[in-house]
Formats: C-alpha cells, sequence, structure tokens
C-alpha cells in the first residue's frame, strides 16, 4: 500500500479526495445529516409561507366578490320581478280602463275605485315608491 501512495500523482490525489469527498457526503445524507450554511431550506419555507397567505387573500377576496356578484343577481331579478308585476298590472288596468263603458265619462264612482285599486296594487309591489301609503300587510 505505501507503494500506491507514492505512485499517485497530484491528479490521482484530487480524483481520490474528490470521490471520498462525494462518498462522505452521500453517506452523511443518507443518516440524516444537512449542512445548509446559507439558511436555504428556511429561506424556501419563508417563501412558499409567502406565497400561501398570498394566495388566501386573494381567495378570501375572490369569493367576496362571487358574494357580491351573487346578490347583486338576486337584487336585478327581484328588481325585473316587481317590473314584470308593475307593467302587468298597469296593462291589465289600462286594457279594463279603456273598454269599460264610462272610459269617456269624467271619472265616476267605479273608475275612481278602478284607479285606486290599480294604485294600492302598485304600491304594494313597490311600497318604497308610495311612501305614504302602507304596504300590504298580506303581501
Amino acid at each position: 500500500m505505501p507503494s500506491l501512495l507514492r505512485t499517485l500523482t497530484p491528479w490521482g490525489w484530487g480524483l481520490s479526495l474528490t470521490v471520498l469527498l462525494v462518498l462522505t457526503v452521500v453517506l452523511a445524507r443518507g443518516l440524516g445529516l444537512r449542512w445548509d450554511p446559507f439558511d436555504l431550506a428556511g429561506r424556501r419555507l419563508e417563501a412558499a409561507q409567502h406565497r400561501v397567505e398570498t394566495l388566501d387573500r386573494d381567495l378570501a377576496a375572490r369569493r367576496l366578490e362571487v358574494e357580491g356578484s351573487q346578490a347583486q343577481a338576486r337584487r336585478v331579478a327581484r328588481h325585473h320581478q316587481t317590473l314584470t308585476a308593475v307593467a302587468t298590472t298597469t296593462a291589465r288596468t289600462l286594457e279594463r280602463t279603456e273598454q269599460a263603458d264610462d272610459a269617456e265619462i269624467l271619472l265616476e264612482a267605479d273608475r275612481a275605485d278602478r284607479l285606486r285599486d290599480h294604485d294600492r296594487e302598485l304600491c304594494r309591489l313597490a311600497p318604497a315608491i308610495c311612501g305614504t301609503a302602507a304596504p300590504d300587510p298580506a303581501g
């Protein structure tokens, strides 16, 4: 063996040390030893936690946007239903009024009752428009 050590050239010594170093590192890692002088694992963990926090905030914002959109859609649908009911009631009343025998006569009791009924129906459908009228408690 001493003759083998004398016969190694500088390249042979370098190669031997490199192989020995690689084997030592592989064996140490296999045993669970870690060497991180620049704390790269800690930095990666911190960056991952920051990304998770950012994604959580974005997810919460998207949830609020969806809830707001759904609430807006419900309000728009309710508004359209009210508009449709008002238009239907108005058309029905106009048709009855135009076909009535007293359409050309100044307001009589029947005609005034029809108009009053129509006004009550409109106020029941849209109580915010009729500020002074009491809404229908059954509706």
